[in-house]
């Protein structure tokens, strides 16, 4: 039972900002209020709409999944038992008596926030660090692959807790640090704080877990409705609950009032392989993306520094490099002369550089000795760079090594 949605008008410090509202009684026979919040401006039917989308999913959750678990008796039956691998994030922060926005200092002031949580898993934790994700480096991958690795027969699943500025990186590493998965590893953080009275923490939380204990591998994020794999996945929007979207593929699921999972979603083995450590990562690369009028004179002064290893090159269309004024074809060379590889992807947001040879400018930078990116996103082409670079510095083996699909990266 629940009355209609309500428009409510709240002012804060002299400001003004909308919510929608509704009351609902839930399994226990109690009338609770759940809110969404909507913006600062009066929405439009469009945004109403959305947002009483995502109020009702929200209802859903409140009295259908988590006062039902007071029902549950963990005596019955074995619950899934998962890993919280706590890296920080704005779902790890929360306010001080100051009303200031700080870091959480532990993942049970995380988990605090929703404790029939472990109704629903055997939740147990392991502190990696607890930064904004922009201060996210190679050394915290490893540290996260090393932890899911030695902790990885004790628990049907992990879920990641990070920032979304750097998310799809992160999980783009662990895809090639961590072969042969046959477990989910699943990401996700949110776009407020949790103790926001709007929060996307808790539900984005709950999802993760869930979804971690789900017959799933590989490495996902898991972020507002959406379920994507990992090394496919981009984030568009730095306000949007359902921040990331993904690149060319279709998605794993989708979490509307219950959790829907694509038929040809990846399922669990029944007779894996071992799994393989792999997380060293090369820093040295750059990334460049290349605009009308750059000189690729500083670039070249770079290489000649001696310390470059790599560069990703993002480029025009196709996989398009200037080849007239500023021509980028004898940097090209120059760089694959000195055994540093230039890896081409596209600036195109729905594009690939797997066509270079349609036009003579990617046509160039192939023969020149570029090598394709294909369809991987630029964060996954970056990552599995660094990944492979670690392992070889032959020129060969690198074009040998990103044109081989490791862990779905690649599907063109």
């Amino acid at each position: 039972m629940s009355s209609k949605v309500s428009l409510a008008k709240r002012i804060v410090k002299g400001k003004t900002y909308y919510y929608l509202d509704k009351n609902f009684k839930n399994a226990k026979g109690k009338w609770k209020k759940v809110s969404v919040y909507v913006g600062a401006e009066k929405p439009n039917k469009k945004k109403f709409e959305r947002k009483e989308k995502e109020l009702e999913q929200r209802i859903f959750f409140e009295e259908k999944n988590l006062e039902m678990l007071d029902t549950y008796k963990r005596g019955e039956k074995r619950l899934p038992k998962i890993c919280l691998v706590f890296c920080g994030g704005t779902i790890a922060m929360k306010r001080n008596e100051h009303g200031a926005l700080g870091p959480a200092k532990t993942a049970k002031d995380l988990t605090g926030i929703f404790p029939k949580i472990k109704n629903l898993v055997d939740l147990e934790s392991v502190f990696i660090t607890n930064i904004d994700s922009t201060n996210m480096q190679p050394k915290h991958w490893s540290k996260i692959a090393e932890t899911i690795y030695k902790n990885y027969n004790k628990y049907d699943g992990f879920v990641v807790t990070h920032g979304t500025d750097t998310m799809a990186y992160t999980a783009s590493a662990l895809s090639f640090a961590l072969q042969n998965l046959n477990k989910p590893i699943v990401l996700t953080g949110s776009q407020m704080p949790l103790d926001d009275l709007a929060t996307d923490a808790r539900v984005n939380l709950i999802n993760a877990c869930r979804v971690a204990a789900m017959n799933l591998r590989g490495v996902i994020i898991c972020f507002g409705t959406k379920i994507l794999q990992g090394n496919r996945s981009k984030k568009w929007s730095e306000v949007s609950q359902d921040a990331f979207v993904s690149h060319l593929t279709p998605d794993i699921g989708e979490i509307a009032t219950t959790i829907q999972i694509a038929k040809d979603a990846p399922r669990k083995l029944s007779n894996p392989k071992k799994i393989l450590l792999k997380n060293k990562f090369e820093e040295e690369v750059l990334q460049v993306t290349l605009l009308p009028g750059m000189k690729p004179d500083f670039v070249e002064k770079i290489i000649e520094m001696n310390q470059l290893k790599g560069i990703i090159l993002e480029s025009f269309g196709a996989g398009n490099v200037p080849t007239k004024e500023n021509n980028f074809i004898p940097l090209i060379k120059k760089a694959t002369k000195f055994g540093i590889p230039v890896i081409v992807t596209t600036q195109c947001a729905g594009g690939t550089s797997s066509h270079m040879l349609t036009y003579e400018v990617g046509y160039k930078a192939i023969k020149a000795g570029a090598i394709p990116a294909r369809d991987m996103t630029a964060e996954c082409a970056a990552v599995k760079l660094m990944w492979v670079l670690a392992r070889t510095r032959s020129i060969k083996e690198i074009k040998k090594k990103m044109t081989h699909n490791y862990a779905g990266e690649l599907r063109t």
